[in-house]
Parts: structure tokens; C-alpha cells; sequence
């Protein structure tokens, strides 16, 4: 006959797996708030300006506008760019035509890319002609247009970010 330790040995082990398995099922807890994904053009283009003027307040820089005549020009400037199409900045004539900005400056930045939009903004610190349009004082307003660039899950977001100053 098993002595009194023998037995609460064996009836450890089974309780201690039921243990675990019930642990095992617990709900997981929730994950941190993820970046906007390609599923959500609008939600990633407001984040893209968000990180702009984090990087510009890095520099002591005020933060820019949002400019809607500066975001229906960037919406318009994405469908020659549509298809995996080559980035190819066009003239920004029509912008300034269109929004009048005070000194008659624009900018463009464009990114096709399925990474986070602190990501895009990150990229185009390290470039310097994308990095001179993100930090230059004399540009007050911005706005942004993504759009998924294909039919997958997992298409890359497609950007233009347009500048006025």
C-alpha cells in the first residue's frame, strides 16, 4: 500500500496538468495597439502625418498644417502611381495652381510600402531630399493619400505626401 506522500504525489501531477491545461485556455491578453494596416487607408495617412510632426518637434519645428486642398492633390497624384508603377514624382505646378500656397511652395513625398507608417516616416529621414522636404520651416502645411496598391492582404500602401508653403 502506498504511504500518504506517494499518494499526494500522484494526485499532484494530474491536478497540476489540469492546471496548465486551464491556463492554456485562459484568453490571451490583448495585444498592444497595432499601426494602421493597408486595410486602412485613411487611419495610416493620418498616422504618416503624425509621425511627420514627431520628427519635426524632434528638430524644434512646429508641426504642419492639415491642408484639405493639399490632401485632395496627394489623392489625385496616386492613380498614375497604381499597379507597382515606378515612383515617379510629376510636376507640382497643378498643386500650387490649385492650393495657392502663401509663398508659392510645394513638396512631395511618395513610399509604396507594407511597413508601419513611423516606418515610411523613418525612410524618409535617412533620405536627404525626402528628409529636406519633411524638415523644411518654410513648409506650414501638409496632406496625405494612401491607398492599397493591389487586391491582397498584404499590398503594399501606396502614399503621397504633398507639402504647402
Amino acid at each position: 500500500m502506498p504511504g500518504p506522500r506517494a499518494f499526494w504525489a500522484g494526485a499532484l501531477v494530474p491536478t497540476a496538468a489540469l492546471v496548465a491545461l486551464c491556463g492554456a485556455c485562459a484568453p490571451a491578453p490583448a495585444p498592444a495597439t497595432a499601426p494602421p494596416t493597408p486595410a486602412d487607408p485613411v487611419a495610416y495617412a493620418s498616422a504618416l502625418v503624425q509621425a511627420t510632426n514627431e520628427a519635426r518637434a524632434a528638430e524644434r519645428l512646429p508641426a504642419l498644417r492639415t491642408s484639405s486642398c493639399a490632401t485632395d492633390q496627394a489623392r489625385q497624384r496616386l492613380g498614375p502611381l497604381l499597379g507597382g508603377r515606378k515612383l515617379t514624382h510629376a510636376s507640382l505646378v497643378p498643386v500650387t495652381h490649385a492650393c495657392a500656397p502663401p509663398s508659392g511652395m510645394s513638396a512631395e513625398n511618395l513610399s509604396r510600402a507594407a511597413a508601419s507608417p513611423g516606418a515610411v516616416v523613418d525612410a524618409w529621414l535617412a533620405s536627404p531630399g525626402h528628409r529636406a522636404n519633411l524638415l523644411d520651416p518654410d513648409l506650414t502645411e501638409v496632406g496625405v493619400a494612401c491607398t492599397a496598391d493591389g487586391d491582397r492582404a498584404d499590398a503594399p500602401m501606396l502614399c503621397s505626401q504633398v507639402f504647402l508653403g
